[in-house]
């Protein structure tokens, strides 16, 4: 396991403030990428003048990995959790379209329909992490689900938003849709969305830079910086990297965990 800095970069937009924002991009059960992340970002913050730090998970914590279960405690827990009462920490964990079938679940909502769709995108790796016994009939999946997974790991994935917007940046998981209102954005499109959101056939019409995942692109290990956005989805389960971004004032850096 390794860990990387890029060099700091002038941001495309300033911040304004010492304060430390950081977002982590899709974790998909690599909990063994995440945990180290995080304890280097916790690091990150132990530096002069950075008096309060915010960390935005973006989104798909689970499926495809063999970790959702440790990934979803870890992200529970937060950055706080590493850092204790060091610093004060705003952990905001965002909904992607993966972990919005476990709120489902949770929730009760969850339809058959919605268990193949899971079931045809990873979801078995996550049903045996949290413990689903085998052969659980599709319309008992919710029922073990809510029996099996920690009451805190529920309830942080029920208080899971859709995005989280700081000065002049949007967090979300996989984009917005530059053809509707900025705030007429609604779950389906934040949780789902790809082109026209990545590359957008008319000029950008927003202020906001949106930071976010859910698009691994070419070259798969690097983060994608536009204009308009910046994406944090580098393919942890397939390549083995975690991308994170750190934000104070006019410039930012990216971490990432390899292994």
């Amino acid at each position: 396991m390794t860990i990387e800095h890029s060099d700091w970069t002038h941001a495309p937009k300033p911040l304004h403030t010492d304060h430390l924002i950081c977002a982590i991009g899709d974790v998909h059960g690599r909990a063994d990428l995440l945990d180290p992340l995080l304890e280097t970002l916790a690091d990150d913050a132990r530096v002069p003048g950075v008096s309060h730090v915010t960390c935005v998970f973006l989104g798909d914590l689970i499926d495809r990995g063999d970790q959702s279960l440790e990934a979803l405690g870890l992200a529970a827990g937060g950055l706080g959790a590493y850092l204790g009462d060091r610093l004060p920490v705003d952990d905001v964990l965002l909904l992607g379209n993966h972990d919005a079938w476990l709120k489902a679940a949770f929730e009760d909502t969850l339809t058959p329909e919605m268990v193949d769709l899971w079931a045809a995108n990873g979801g078995q790796p996550t049903w045996r992490s949290l413990r689903v016994p085998p052969m659980t009939p599709p319309g008992k999946l919710a029922d073990a689900l809510r029996k099996s997974v920690p009451d805190f790991v529920q309830e942080a994935v029920r208080g899971m938003q859709g995005c989280r917007q700081i000065g002049d940046y949007l967090f979300v998981h996989a984009g917005i849709d530059p053809r509707r209102p900025f705030d007429d954005q609604p779950l389906e499109v934040v949780t789902w969305i790809r082109d026209p959101f990545l590359h957008p056939a008319e000029p950008w019409p927003f202020d906001t830079v949106v930071i976010h995942g859910h698009s691994p692109e070419d070259p798969l290990e690097e983060p994608t910086v536009e204009r308009h956005r910046i994406n944090l989805d580098t393919g942890a389960v397939f390549t083995g990297v975690l991308t994170a971004i750190e934000m104070r004032n006019d410039l930012y850096r990216f971490v990432q965990a390899k292994g």
